[in-house]
């Protein structure tokens, strides 16, 4: 580990992934280290990211959710058109890509800031289909003939 002088951070590095290592000369001012312990701040700063667990309820019958999503989620039947999808993911952006590929109506059961997020994803999506003129969208400046 060490001070980087660019970020202006603690930073952690692979010394396989040190190109010529070679001392500068270049004097320095020793800091005290992150909590004082150089293996647990590595330990931290090279822990895997955290996991989402996505909890939907689909208004659609599971053997239609299922092809769609495939291994990456797990369905219960919840009823003849209803399921109950769960995904885990480092990223909300899956489970919100994967949701909209279902074609169906879905309630957020967990974790609240999905719903959260699904908002900032709808609120983007209805801006740019404001910013559209009609089915073609808007003409592109100078395009070239046949584009736009």
């Amino acid at each position: 580990m060490a001070y980087d002088l660019t970020r202006h951070d603690w930073r952690s590095f692979r010394l396989d992934r040190l190109a010529r290592p070679r001392n500068t000369g270049a004097p320095f001012l020793p800091r005290p280290l992150p909590g004082g312990d150089a293996a647990a701040f590595v330990r931290t700063a090279t822990r895997a990211p955290t996991a989402h667990t996505v909890v939907v309820l689909v208004h659609a019958a599971a053997e239609r959710v299922r092809p769609i999503v495939g291994q990456w989620g797990e369905i219960e039947p919840a009823g003849p058109h209803r399921c109950r999808l769960t995904m885990v993911s480092t990223s909300l952006d899956w489970p919100t890509q994967a949701l909209g590929n279902l074609g169906a109506e879905f309630e957020v059961l967990q974790p609240p800031e999905f719903a959260d997020h699904l908002r900032d994803w709808g609120a983007r999506f209805l801006r740019a289909a404001g910013r559209s003129a009609g089915p073609a969208g808007p003409a592109l400046p100078d395009a070239p003939p046949g584009v736009g």
